[in-house]
């Protein structure tokens, strides 16, 4: 403490004086960063589950329907556009992808919910399912499934019987199916679960379907290929009755959609907001009284050569006290916030090293700004005050 600057032991020697008030302070900061990190972190939790399907999709290149805004609202495409997208020399396999909504009956409780189905051969799938292809034996029976071990509990305890290494039977739009098979992908704000089944199968929950209209074109591409290039080709060789883009480029316009659509970032971003305007207001007040009360000190040490700067130092020196001691335990209050919150709503909340130090960042200029409007206070400690 006797090497840091004097101005900064004097700030916390007047903020530590009074317990009570360093105490409120920092709860004032601690509730500001606990609902910055929080509001922040189911944000980006809603956003990453969202487009968990595009992310996780293996392929190079996708061909979807001009009219498709999301994977979770495609509209289908000739299966023979994939025929034809074959035939492009940097194109080395192509695989449907096909998605609908049936209604799950949980097999305890007898209730029925909807529920999102993939079809997608497990011979050699292009999305990162694991343990799918391994299971393509069983899958391939006809009404024999798999299940995302991280649907919501509404199905009931499936998860747990498949981890048992039992299988389950109930019903899938009103048919007869055999769960035999897990993966591990997880919700979103879109589904509360969801089945991957082969496209046979899926023929078979969805009768009125057509597997001639697909819903999602999967291209893999030779490794020295560039997947922009191979999409803008792509395009031009078939036309505008679909639109052809890479995977990447998916996963932005699958956030972009959802941003649109979900006023996620005006919720979380407003949450934010007010936790910020708490702390600022907390903090101003207490360093307002504290200017205000020691005054008279701060007119001492005017008389005694002391300049404006100094005294400015030692109110910043106090704000950078309250947002460091608050810091710390509203990060901590959020990792809890954040497990429960995973636990909770089956979605996977997790800290990041940029967030932290964002809203780490905005502490500091939050306690700042209570700071710059209380030293306003100090104009009017003059030297004559002292006699």
């Amino acid at each position: 403490m006797t090497r840091l600057p004097s101005s900064f032991r004097i700030g916390w020697l007047q903020v530590s004086h009074s317990k009570t008030k360093l105490l409120i302070a920092s709860s004032g900061v601690v509730v500001a960063v606990m609902l910055m990190l929080v509001q922040l972190g189911i944000r980006r939790g809603a956003i990453d589950s969202s487009i968990a399907i595009a992310k996780r999709l293996t392929a190079d290149v996708v061909i979807v329907s001009p009219r498709t805004k999301s994977v979770f609202k495609p509209s289908s495409i000739p299966r023979s556009v994939l025929q034809r997208a074959a035939a492009h020399p940097d194109v080395v396999r192509i695989q449907p992808l096909y998605f609908g909504t049936a209604v799950f009956r949980n097999p305890w409780s007898l209730q029925e919910f909807p529920i999102s189905v993939y079809g997608l051969d497990a011979d050699q799938p292009m999305m990162d399912l694991p343990g799918y292809e391994q299971q393509r034996s069983r899958l391939e029976l006809a009404d024999h499934l798999a299940f995302d071990l991280q649907s919501r509990p509404t199905f009931g305890p499936v998860a747990k019987e498949l981890l048992a290494g039992n299988e389950v039977v109930t019903e899938v739009n009103r048919r007869q199916v055999h769960v035999v098979g897990s993966v591990s992908v997880g919700v979103s704000i879109n589904t509360e679960g969801t089945l991957y089944v082969s496209p046979a199968n899926f023929n078979r929950l969805f009768p009125s379907r057509d597997l001639g209209a697909v819903d999602i074109g999967l291209v893999r591409a030779k490794r020295d290929s560039d997947p922009d290039r191979l999409a803008r080709e792509l395009s031009e060789f078939l036309g505008s009755e679909v639109r052809v883009i890479s995977q990447q480029g998916l996963v932005k316009a699958e956030e972009n959609y959802l941003r649109e659509t979900a006023p996620l970032d005006f919720i979380f971003g407003m949450g934010a907001v007010v936790g910020f305007f708490i702390g600022f207001v907390v903090v101003y007040q207490i360093l307002y009284t504290e200017v205000a009360n020691h005054l008279p000190h701060y007119a001492t040490l005017k008389a005694m050569g002391f300049k404006q700067s100094y005294l400015v130092r030692v109110v910043l020196s106090q704000a950078f006290i309250f947002s460091v001691i608050g810091f710390i335990p509203g990060f901590v209050l959020a990792l809890g916030i954040y497990n429960l919150a995973t636990t909770a709503i089956q979605m996977p909340v997790l800290m990041t090293l940029g967030r932290a130090t964002a809203v780490f960042v905005t502490t500091l200029l939050m306690c700042g700004l209570s700071a710059m409007m209380a030293i306003r206070r100090l104009s009017s400690a003059q030297p004559a005050d002292v006699f």
